[in-house]
C-alpha cells in the first residue's frame, strides 16, 4: 500500500458551457500533472461546463463520453482522474463526480448529496443518495462535491469506513472563500482525513468571481499545498504513514458516542 500520495488539484478557468473546448484543454492539464509525478488529478466541478442552472442540454449516462475522454487520459498518461458531468436522471439531472484509474477503468461515480438551494441548484439537479468508497493504489478514499462541504455528516460517514482521503471538486465564488478554507481544514481536522478541495478559477456569465485557493490539508487540518488564483496546478503529498500514525495515536474516531446520535 503507498505511503505518500501526490495529488494535483487543476485550478480551471472553465469556458462556460463549452464541453468539447474544456476536454481539448483537459490533456494539457493533466500531462503537466503526469510531468511532475502526480498519482491523482483532480478537476473542478462541472468543469467541461461551469456551474449551470440549465444542465439538460448536456446530460449525458455515466459510463458516457465525459468519462470516456477522462478514462483515454488516464490510460495515456498512467494516473488516476477525478472528473464531473452532467448525469441523465429524472425528474432532474444529476450533478455528478467520477474517477477514472489508470487502467481506463471507470472506479466510482458519486452523485452530490446536497444540491445548492440557495443558488437554486435544487431546482435544476436531483440530490444523490450514496457515498461511495474507492480505493487509490490501495488508499480508501472518498469523494464529495462543492456544497457537501458545509455538512460533516458525509465526512464522518466516510471516516467510520476508513476513508483517508476525501476529493472535494467544487465552484466556490470569492465571495465565500474565507468558510471554503475553514471547512477544508475543519472536514479533514474532525475526521483525521487528508481533504483535497479544487476550486476553479475566473468569472462565470452569472458574474461569478472564483479566486482558485485550491488546497490539500493534511490530518492535522495544516495546509500541504494551496493555490492562489491563477489558473494551473496546486501539487502537494500527503503522507499517509504521518495519517495512519495520528489516527493509531490519538483514536478520536473510536472514541464517538454513536449510542448518543445514532442517526449519524
Amino acid at each position: 500500500m503507498s505511503t505518500t500520495l501526490r495529488v494535483a488539484l487543476i485550478q480551471q478557468a472553465t469556458l462556460w458551457q463549452d464541453p468539447a473546448t474544456n476536454l481539448a484543454r483537459a490533456r494539457g492539464f493533466v500531462a503537466q500533472a503526469a510531468g511532475a509525478g502526480a498519482r491523482v488529478a483532480v478537476f473542478p466541478e462541472l468543469f467541461t461546463l461551469g456551474f449551470t442552472m440549465a444542465p439538460e442540454p448536456f446530460a449525458e449516462a455515466l459510463p458516457g463520453p465525459t468519462t470516456e475522454a477522462l478514462a483515454a487520459l488516464s490510460r495515456e498518461f498512467g494516473l488516476y482522474l477525478v472528473g464531473s458531468a452532467v448525469e441523465t436522471h429524472a425528474p432532474h439531472p444529476r450533478n455528478a463526480a467520477f474517477v477514472t484509474a489508470p487502467d481506463g477503468s471507470l472506479v466510482a461515480i458519486y452523485r452530490k448529496l446536497h444540491p445548492f438551494s440557495y443558488g437554486e441548484e435544487n431546482r435544476h439537479y436531483t440530490g444523490g443518495t450514496e457515498c461511495p468508497l474507492f480505493e487509490v493504489d490501495g488508499i480508501p478514499c472518498g469523494l464529495q462535491i462543492c456544497y457537501d462541504l458545509r455538512f460533516p455528516e458525509p465526512f464522518r460517514a466516510l471516516a467510520a469506513r476508513g476513508a483517508e482521503v476525501v476529493f472535494v471538486p467544487a465552484n466556490w465564488p470569492a465571495r465565500r472563500i474565507s468558510a471554503w478554507s475553514t471547512l477544508l481544514a475543519a472536514r479533514a481536522i474532525e475526521n483525521q482525513m487528508a481533504v483535497c478541495g479544487v476550486n476553479r478559477v475566473g468569472r462565470d456569465p452569472q458574474g461569478l468571481d472564483y479566486p482558485g485557493r485550491s488546497a490539500i490539508h493534511d490530518a492535522f487540518g495544516e495546509v500541504v499545498a494551496m493555490g492562489d488564483a491563477t489558473e494551473g496546478l496546486v501539487l502537494g503529498d500527503i503522507n499517509l504513514d504521518q495519517l495512519r500514525a495520528w489516527r493509531e495515536r490519538f483514536p478520536a474516531l473510536k472514541d464517538r458516542r454513536t449510542d448518543l446520535y445514532p442517526l449519524l
